[in-house]
């Protein structure tokens, strides 16, 4: 209980406090001690009220300085002595000194019963204030619990809180987004403090415990201030937070914040647990579906018509791996390393699944082995892969710059029979790892596009550099920089259907600088691009490059 508290029961109340005034409403009273050794600091801790009469210090009143310095230091409460039991004056540079450290020290010579007795009636208010706070807190969890058990959700709870707290109450996700906010902070007013705590808390090391923070850059007043309780189940889940003035609160408030807190903690993993299982079945199904072990479409349509699967449907695979495997997922099986894992596999579903939503087509998600696996539904008339894979790469690289995970894609070919759905997925495990095999990153490889590379690594590496060479031979006679712009543009155009504006958006050039180039190309082979010949000749040359540069680079 806080010292001030303490000072008012009927055994302290005679008390006089004759320095350190500020620390009584700071320091939080859990044990009582009694000086009986010189080197009674070594063995006083966090919250220790030191009862003394001061006859070991007496003689030594120089040494207080340093005794109540060191107690400060430990975070003792306080510093209770009967300085009248042995005539004991106090220096004042010790009182300025426990002024300056807001350290308490209380005069006891007013008080008749011994410290004996004021330690034993301490101790006691201290127990019975404890099984107060124990029996407030079991109260109010139960309260919460049954908030959860009612189906109010994590919003009612938040309410809650905030109407015991008296202020406003948000509640963070791990990625600092809102979960709940009470009411209050949808004034106006306080419409943006949850975005300017959210980005305070992004500013520095994330905390393990409960701690008091200020958000000097908050301009509404009174919401500086705020206490903030990370969530914790098997890993982290964000953050509860109050706000308030100046004053941290404690006593049965910070009890009931706390207790919001585990509840709040106890609903998260109930809801993982459900969305983990739910996820476990479509896993299961789609391993069953792609192994062959679901012999009817009859069966499949049953079991998958949840995830979008239908008899008449069009759709293609999707496979998704990381380019890079972390180490410690490897070589570390302890069970630490295993939550991590799961913690990380989740982070990158999420991630692939929020970037997916921005191609505009439905699908549906699962995981088998290291790959996650997307199902596709297939609907437009006028499909056009080429952008979807490029759709494809540019989320890869929005996941880059955002998570920095690296991500590569395989494409299956399109399917209408589900049953047909795993050969879809052999197809797009194909695809990718023919992108991987030219040491690819961040890419979208259809299947039936890497044909042509899978025959022409069957040719001699001579036989496919003089090709590529001859290809070339009028454009790569100029010097580097210019060949190489003049390769890159033709090879731009011939991916956008010798489109002049399409490629200028590509090269982030202006169309006349596309025509110029294009003009100055035909120049110097003397045909037209567009000419089938020329334009099969220059396309299979590109489809040379990466793997001559592959063979180099082994």
């Amino acid at each position: 209980m806080l010292l001030s508290d303490l000072l008012k029961t009927p055994v302290l109340i005679a008390a006089e406090v004759i320095a350190g005034h500020e620390g009584l409403t700071i320091h939080d009273v859990q044990s009582i001690n009694i000086m009986d050794a010189p080197d009674i600091v070594t063995f006083l801790k966090k919250g220790d009220l030191l009862l003394t009469n001061g006859y070991l210090l007496k003689d030594r009143p120089d040494a207080l300085i340093d005794f109540i310095t060191s107690m400060h230091r430990k975070g003792c409460a306080g510093l209770a002595i009967k300085t009248k039991r042995f005539s004991m004056s106090i220096p004042q540079e010790v009182l300025d000194e426990a002024n300056r450290l807001h350290f308490p020290i209380i005069e006891l010579s007013l008080i008749e019963s011994t410290l004996g007795e004021i330690f034993q009636q301490s101790i006691s208010i201290i127990l019975e204030n404890k099984n107060e706070e124990l029996h407030y807190a079991l109260t109010i969890h139960k309260q919460f619990a049954d908030m959860i058990m009612q189906g109010d959700g994590l919003g009612r709870i938040v309410d809650a809180l905030a109407g015991i707290l008296a202020s406003p109450v948000l509640l963070l996700n791990v990625k600092l987004q809102p979960l709940a906010r009470s009411s209050g902070l949808y004034e106006p007013a306080l419409q943006e403090l949850p975005e300017l705590a959210a980005a305070a808390i992004s500013s520095f090391p994330a905390p393990q415990s409960a701690v008091s923070v200020c958000f000097p850059h908050i301009r509404a007043d009174g919401f500086r201030h705020a206490e903030l309780f990370p969530i914790h189940t098997y890993r982290h889940e964000g953050y509860l937070l109050s706000f308030h003035n100046d004053h941290t609160i404690s006593g049965l408030s910070a009890l009931a914040f706390e207790q919001a807190a585990h509840v709040i903690g106890l609903e998260l993993t109930k809801k993982h647990a459900v969305k983990e299982r739910s996820r476990r079945y479509k896993n299961e199904f789609f391993s069953d579906l792609i192994e062959g072990h679901l012999g009817t479409e009859q069966e499949v349509l049953h079991r998958g018509g949840k995830y979008g699967l239908t008899a008449d449907g069009k759709a293609f695979l999707i496979v998704a791996k990381l380019d890079e495997q972390p180490e410690w997922s490897i070589t570390s099986a302890s069970r630490s390393s295993e939550e991590r894992l799961s913690v990380e596999r989740d982070a990158q579903y999420e991630a692939i699944k929020r970037e997916l939503a921005k191609l505009g087509m439905p699908f549906v998600m699962f995981t088998k082995n290291d790959l996650f696996g997307i199902v596709v539904q297939h609907s437009v008339p006028d499909w056009n892969e080429t952008a979807f894979a490029r759709g494809l790469e540019a989320a890869a690289e929005r996941i880059w710059d955002a998570d920095q995970l690296s991500f590569s894609f395989g494409i299956g070919n399109p399917f209408t029979n589900v049953l047909d759905l795993g050969l879809s997925y052999k197809e797009a495990i194909k695809a990718l790892s023919s992108g991987r095999q030219m040491n690819r990153k961040r890419f979208a490889q259809s299947y039936h596009a890497m044909d042509i590379g899978r025959l022409l690594r069957l040719l001699p590496y001579d036989e496919l550099e003089r090709f590529y060479e001859e290809a070339f031979k009028d454009l790569i006679r100029k010097d580097d920089k210019e060949k190489n712009e003049m390769l890159r543009t033709l090879k731009i155009f011939y991916e956008n259907q010798c489109q002049i504006n399409d490629t200028a958006k590509a090269l982030f050039v202006h169309r006349n600088t596309v025509i110029y180039r294009i003009e100055k190309a035909e120049r110097l082979i003397g045909r037209s691009l567009k000419d089938w010949q020329v334009s099969f000749r220059f396309q299979v040359a590109f489809a040379i490059e990466p793997l001559l540069k592959n063979e180099k680079s082994s």
